[in-house]
């Protein structure tokens, strides 16, 4: 009986548990607050070829912010190769929030993304950037991922 109640307590422990992930901040102005997904499982996300993940970010700007385009790039060996967001209006892409963005308030921009198939397997850092009219890195983190068969 014992166990049935500690398999369920985890069981709803790890669907309301998004996992921190291991990131660097590259650059940002605004403050990062935190850096996390539901589709992962460690610090160091692997990415399944074929299979979807999303990543948030929460974040504090120093100033008003009217406007967020989002960018995303694979960075090997200190290159940057631009991969397409399904939505790269920063603003649409808010989960918590929406703009304009008052100085202070947190808000959370969370972004999905396929991994195709034809991608190598490799270890990567994913470089997501919110760029505003005024700021091409308003918000730039750099994630590093795992792409596994």
């Amino acid at each position: 009986y014992n166990m049935k109640i500690l398999a369920l307590f985890g069981v709803v422990i790890a669907f309301v548990s998004a996992i921190d992930l291991e990131h660097k901040d590259c650059g940002s102005t605004a403050k990062i607050v935190k850096v996390f997904s539901d589709d992962c499982s460690e610090a160091v996300c692997k990415l399944h070829k074929g299979s979807s993940y999303s990543m948030q970010i929460s974040f504090i700007p120093a100033g008003e912010v009217k406007a967020l385009k989002a960018s995303l790039a694979g960075v090997i060996a200190g290159v940057e190769l631009p991969f397409p967001l399904p939505e790269p209006d920063g603003c649409k892409a808010l989960v918590k929030g929406s703009c304009p963005i008052s100085e202070g308030t947190e808000v959370t921009f969370k972004e999905a993304l396929k991994v195709e198939p034809s991608y190598p397997a490799l270890k990567v850092t994913s470089r997501w950037r919110l760029g505003t009219p005024d700021q091409d890195k308003f918000l730039c983190v750099d994630i590093p991922v795992i792409i596994v068969s």
